[in-house]
């Protein structure tokens, strides 16, 4: 009830001239009626050896036109029908009462409350004009079923109207829920990419690097260190992998607030620090003692911390040295992660950059900055949050 309640003020709070088209078929269907209406009643008037009045031909001529006005601009045919009614009740014509009220249902179904309200007073007072008239034919039973008639016409014009309103709404709602979860699909799968490139592709890259260590040196420490790391990262990144694949099925959850390193920020620096002095990087890293990060804010950092240290390994080769300076001031979380390494020389893998890509959108929406740049003495990344996001 409260649904049908609210679709009624809607249709009560329609401008004036405001209008619901009808449909195609619809429209042809009107004019073909109008079209053969007015054959046979040429036909008729042809044939009756002309008692037709004049009056009644042009009232009667001009109602049936008027309706196929309706195809085009339902607010005009129903202001047209109204002036004829209102000159048929002054003429005294009562030929097109009959289809006055079939049309109450089709002006309910195209035209605004108001313009629906103003036809259905005009035929009322043409109906009682023409049962009041000294010289009308009208008995009361005839004016009772033709005011019948009207209300069947003007409730079935509401019910389609409703109806269709309704399906409409419904269709938008789909149309809406449909694009929610094609937005929830490609986030989540934005959401499984990210874990794949700044976990798994992390761990992979380690592999890479040490295996080409292998087969470089024939140092036995170099060897051990680096089947040692090899190690590691493999067993690293099938832990990750069967994490991806659990969010896949829905094991895990896909929310943002997840974390990628079990022990926050001082295990993603710490997992970093060893990674890169197996490369024999040094790192030096500053962070507050007393550090306090919401969820969101450390997820965007340890993915920094982490996205910066696999290109280091990637496309930094001759680096000797990071820096990573974490500071809080004013509501605000600032990272600078940094190296020396020379310029044009890298470790030969491909890169796509999606991580940076990822990373500046990420920050974008957190309402933050990320810039990533090549210095005369080293890449520099720089990101910067509010603690709120």
């Amino acid at each position: 009830m409260s649904d049908l309640r609210a679709r009624l003020v809607e249709y009560v709070r329609t401008p004036f001239w405001g209008y619901h088209p009808l449909a195609t078929p619809a429209r042809r269907l009107l004019i073909a009626l109008v079209a053969v209406t007015l054959l046979l009643d040429s036909i008729g008037r042809a044939t009756n050896g002309g008692t037709t009045g004049v009056e009644s031909a042009v009232v009667t001529t001009t109602i049936t036109v008027s309706v196929a006005l309706f195809a085009w601009r339902p607010p005009i045919a129903a202001i047209v029908l109204s002036i004829a009614g209102i000159g048929a009740a002054v003429l005294g014509v009562a030929d097109s009462l009959l289809i006055g009220a079939v049309i109450l249902g089709l002006a309910a179904y195209t035209c605004s409350a108001a313009l629906t309200a103003v036809y259905a007073v005009v035929w009322t007072a043409w109906l009682i004009a023409m049962f009041a008239r000294p010289d009308s034919t009208f008995e009361p039973l005839g004016a009772v079923i033709m005011a019948f008639l009207s209300f069947v016409s003007l409730s079935i014009g509401l019910a389609i109207r409703t109806q269709y309103e309704r399906a409409q709404m419904l269709s938008t709602q789909l149309e809406a829920t449909e694009r929610e979860v094609a937005e929830q699909l490609r986030h989540e799968r934005d959401l499984i990419a990210d874990e794949l490139h700044d976990i798994v592709a992390h761990e992979i890259t380690i592999v890479a690097l040490h295996a080409a260590v292998l087969e470089r040196t024939d140092d036995s420490k170099t060897r051990s260190q680096s089947q040692t790391a090899i190690r590691e990262a493999a067993v690293q990144a099938l832990t990750d992998i069967r994490r991806v694949l659990g969010m896949v099925r829905g094991e895990e959850n896909l929310a943002p607030e997840r974390i990628p390193s079990p022990d926050g920020m001082d295990g993603t620096i710490a997992a970093v620090t060893k990674e890169l002095a197996q490369a024999g990087i040094r790192v030096k890293a500053s962070v507050p003692d007393d550090l306090r990060l919401p969820s969101t804010s450390l997820v965007a950092l340890t993915r920094v911390i982490r996205e910066s240290a696999t290109n280091v390994l990637k496309h930094a080769t001759g680096a000797h040295e990071v820096r990573i300076v974490l500071t809080v001031e004013r509501g605000w979380a600032h990272l600078e992660f940094s190296d020396d390494s020379p310029p044009a020389r890298t470790a030969g893998l491909p890169s796509s950059g999606y991580g940076i890509m990822r990373l500046h959108e990420r920050f974008r929406l957190l309402g933050g900055s990320f810039s990533s740049e090549r210095r005369a003495n080293g890449w520099f990344v720089a990101a910067s949050m509010p603690l709120e996001a």
